[in-house]
């Protein structure tokens, strides 16, 4: 069973987000190591009727589907979540919360003023 969340989106300027009820948080694409698992996941099922292209967002929202969002229409297209590998996309789910423990636990290890 894929781990809930609400909404993810996955943005072509370079950052990544979750949303969740008990996690919202948002980070550069740079600093995941299982994201591209599920990007490459998702660009392997586009309809062959769809044209290669980069996207501008992908957004996956829990229970319903996932949309490739090309930087152009004839690149975008929409998939429902469970063609997803479900072990790719719970290992990004479970990063997001490792990177959000690890960031909050920097800003606790700052100084106060």
């Amino acid at each position: 069973m894929i781990t809930e969340f609400n909404t993810i989106h996955i943005f072509g300027y370079g950052e990544a987000q979750i949303i969740g009820e008990n996690l919202n948080f948002k980070t550069a694409i740079s600093k995941f190591t299982k994201l591209q698992a599920v990007v490459d996941n998702i660009k392997s099922k586009k309809p062959a009727d769809v044209a290669e292209g980069d996207y501008h967002a992908i957004n996956l929202f829990y229970s319903i589907d996932v949309r490739y969002m090309g930087k152009s229409q004839e690149n975008s297209f929409s998939i429902t979540l469970a063609e997803l590998n479900e072990t790719k996309l719970n290992a990004l789910i479970a990063e997001f919360g490792t990177l959000k423990a690890e960031e909050d636990a920097a800003i606790a290890a700052r100084p106060s003023i």
